[in-house]
Formats: C-alpha cells, structure tokens, sequence
C-alpha cells in the first residue's frame, strides 16, 4: 500500500507541471498567458497576477508551519493573503512564477523528507494537523488554476 504522504506528493507534481486528467497543469497554464494580460480585471474581478500571488502566498504559509513557525500566520482576506501584485514587464512575470516554482521545489525538498506522522502533527500555532492542509494544497491551486483559465480566456476574446 503507498503511503498517504507519498500520494500528497504524487498530487503537487502531477498538478504542478504533469499531465493532469483535467487538462492544463498549473505551469503549462501560468506559461502560456501573455504578461501584458496578467494585470486585466475583467468585470472587477482579480487579477492573474494576483491569484498567483495568493497561491504563493499560502504555499509560503504552509511551508513556514513545516518549518516549524507557530508565529507566522496568514489571515483569510487580510493583507498577505489578497496582495495586490502590479506587473510591469516580462521579467517581472517571469520573477513571480519562479517563486511559485520555489515554493514547489521547497514543498517537495520538506514532503520529501517526512514520513507519514508528519500528516497527524499539529500545525505549529494551529489547533489542526498537517493532514488536511497538506492534502488541500494541489486542490487550491488548481482551484484558483480554473479562475485564471477564466480570467485569460475572457482577456483574448
């Protein structure tokens, strides 16, 4: 039987830059989106930029709480979870998807590294486990992933 822990990180690769059975992974998307489209907010909606932005952010969130930071904290709509990104150039749309890809190489280099307990420790600062945060981490991204599919399709018609 494979472990939970290694399925976790079957997902994030799979969804990250694999061959999803939903499509386009995450990079393959991010990759193919024009930088000049990546600010657009079609009908006030959030931005490409800005959506990426936020999955960084909370890979950053899970990555300091497996590092063991009960301080560090990300509060749902507060400032470091919606932080408006302006992109001004193609550099700096590059910059912003090699953190993502940072994040991916870090996440995987600390799975990695775990065994399964790690699934039933407490979140450091938290009053829940690694299980379901660490389980939830590919389905967030390919969440905001269908959102940024939307955004990009309705800034090229």
């Amino acid at each position: 039987m494979e472990s939970r822990l290694k399925t976790i990180i079957d997902n994030l690769k799979e969804c990250f830059d694999g061959k999803p059975w939903y499509g386009d992974s995450v990079m393959k998307k991010l990759n193919s989106i024009d930088w000049q489209h990546v600010n657009h907010r079609p009908s006030g909606v959030r931005s490409i930029a800005t959506l990426l932005r936020h999955i960084i952010n909370w890979r950053i969130f899970v990555l300091k709480k497996l590092q063991g930071d009960a301080t560090y904290d990300l509060v749902i709509d507060g400032p470091n979870d919606w932080s408006d990104v302006h992109i001004k150039n193609q550099g700096e749309w590059e910059q912003l998807k090699q953190e993502l890809i940072q994040t991916q190489d870090d996440l995987l280099a600390v799975l990695g590294r775990s065994t399964d307990p790690i699934l039933e420790t407490e979140v450091p600062g938290k009053q829940y486990d690694f299980g379901p945060v660490l389980n939830s981490i590919a389905q967030h991204d390919i969440y905001h992933l269908g959102q940024i599919a939307l955004i990009d399709s309705a800034v090229r018609s």
